[in-house]
């Protein structure tokens, strides 16, 4: 068993997480990657009705541990935090699996945008999104439903 932050085992022999003693399949998994806990009651809201898990990253050693180990069906992060910013992000995940869908969540700064852009070419990023933070719960629910299509959990399907 492989123990994760606080509050997570992974028992790695049946690919099942015990959460709150609750079996959840770990590739159903959103990971959230901020440093701050600025709108997480309603990611994990959002998330825990569409019964995927949600496992939280604040900082560049989090996250590089969480996802070899998680194997997240998505990644959920800021664009411009103070300690882990979308860009170090976006390159993290790409040296992970350059096909995992990732959500950018940003104040729409063309500038920013433009950035993210030109990073997801450089690093060959197949699923980018940008949303307005916070993410409405349309878009929310649309990239989550994408991601988990993806990730072979075809009972999600998009409304």
């Amino acid at each position: 068993m492989v123990h994760i932050g606080t509050t997570n085992v992974i028992d790695q022999a049946w690919g099942v997480s015990i959460l709150e003693g609750r079996a959840i399949p770990v590739r159903y998994t959103v990971l959230v990657v901020r440093d701050h806990d600025k709108d997480n009651d309603y990611l994990a809201s959002v998330c825990e009705f569409l019964d995927i898990r949600v496992e939280h990253a604040t900082t560049a050693d989090d996250l590089r541990s969480m996802l070899p180990v998680l194997h997240p069906m998505a990644v959920i992060t800021d664009l411009d935090c103070d300690v882990q910013d979308g860009f170090h992000v976006m390159k993290m995940v790409a040296e992970y699996d350059r096909a995992l869908p990732v959500m950018l969540m940003t104040s729409n700064d063309p500038a920013l945008l433009g950035a993210v852009d030109a990073v997801q070419e450089v690093f060959e990023l197949t699923h980018v999104a940008t949303v307005t933070d916070p993410a409405g719960i349309g878009a929310l629910v649309d990239f989550i439903c994408h991601a988990a299509r993806d990730a072979g959990r075809s009972r999600l399907m998009r409304i």
